[in-house]
């Protein structure tokens, strides 16, 4: 596997957008969060990340929260799967951390981060170090509803993100001018989070006839000191 890992690492060749920095930061400014357009080449961390996927999905990974129901009102909820070596086990940390090693995904996680945190720091005027990646993978029917602001208290917390799809089509919503309007999964496009950002990710769907849907995750946790 050391052969796939250095071709991963090596796919890593960031394109120099043509979209002003400054549109970036305007949308940022209004809506806490940018998509950077085709800037990397991902076609061998799908493979990567697929791979991993297929030895940990077995993995205790559920992350779900079901919804209440409260005085007629609906509370938050979600489900989906979150694979990541942050973990009270001490094993399950260890045998992550040894299949995203295994397929390359940390070292691609940390050129990403190398060569794409300049522009994330002009987009968003903060000084943010990269910490660590883990991977959110979505099933048939997974999602997360609504959420922001309420749900968000650490200011320091960015995410970026490199989303990719197999057999559907994937999106998030973002709250722009009172609705949620989506920002669709692209490959080689990188979607900046920032903190206190009203989004969702609509429940993943089956293509008419297609083989079972999965919307896999890379993403790339970013803190501000």
């Amino acid at each position: 596997m050391v052969a796939k890992a250095d071709r991963l690492v090596a796919s890593f060749d960031t394109h120099r957008t043509t979209h002003s920095v400054e549109g970036f930061r305007s949308h940022y400014a209004a809506h806490r969060c940018a998509q950077i357009p085709q800037i990397a080449d991902v076609t061998t961390l799908r493979e990567a990340a697929r791979a991993a996927y297929g030895e940990l999905r077995d993995e205790p990974v559920l992350d779900a929260q079901e919804h209440s129901d409260d005085n007629g009102e609906l509370g938050y909820g979600f489900r989906l799967l979150r694979i990541d070596a942050k973990s009270d086990s001490a094993a399950h940390s260890a045998r992550v951390t040894a299949v995203f090693r295994k397929y390359g995904l940390l070292d691609w996680s940390e050129q990403a981060a190398t060569q794409l945190i300049p522009l994330v720091n002009r987009i968003t005027d903060r000084e943010l170090r990269y910490e660590r990646m883990f991977l959110l993978a979505y099933r048939e029917g997974d999602y997360i509803g609504p959420h922001g602001a309420e749900h968000d208290t650490d200011l320091d917390r960015f995410n970026l993100q490199f989303p990719l799809c197999y057999h559907t089509v994937g999106s998030m919503r973002v709250l722009r001018q009172g609705f949620l309007e989506p920002m669709y999964d692209r490959d080689g496009d990188a979607r900046l989070l920032g903190p206190r950002m009203w989004h969702e990710v609509p429940p993943l769907l089956r293509l008419p006839g297609g083989a079972d849907p999965l919307r896999l995750v890379v993403s790339l946790r970013l803190r501000a000191d």
